[in-house]
């Protein structure tokens, strides 16, 4: 991962062979930026070897996952990050398309990276992290606003 850092944004590089979530935990726990990541909104497209997606049913309140193999085009990711006590929480969901030009899309469980990911983070400078926090309806962590 290589990344880029002007005190408000990421621009973030992920390589050949690195996982998505994995490697975004890694660079939100880490003290290489001036201030904390208190939050983030993230988009980005790039090439997956192979990607982990799914579908939320409100009813189960559980998540279907298939797995996409490879190559797939990213065509977009769209995501946040907030926190759950001293974990960061990544949501983020993503369009990809196959070597037939077939789309697929959903929530990202992981991917990897097969020829480069280019992420653009645009961080929440507030007083306080963007936090989750469980709602019984949904079943799901909410943004607490």
């Amino acid at each position: 991962m290589k990344f880029s850092y002007d005190q408000y944004n990421h621009l973030v590089r992920l390589q050949k062979g690195e996982l998505l979530v994995e490697s975004l935990i890694q660079l939100v726990k880490s003290k290489n930026t001036s201030k904390e990541i208190k939050g983030s909104w993230l988009m980005g497209l790039g090439a997956a070897r192979w990607a982990e997606i799914g579908t939320y049913n409100l009813e189960t309140k559980d998540y279907k996952w298939q797995k996409l193999d490879g190559p797939l085009e990213i065509i977009s990711l769209q995501g946040n990050v907030a926190w759950e006590g001293d974990e960061p929480v990544l949501h983020i969901h993503g369009t990809f398309s196959d070597d037939k030009l077939q789309t697929y899309g959903g929530h990202i469980k992981e991917l990897e990276i097969s020829a480069t990911c280019e992420i653009f983070m645009h961080h929440w400078w507030g007083e306080d992290r963007l936090t989750r926090l469980p709602d019984d309806e949904t079943g799901l962590k909410l943004l607490d606003l």
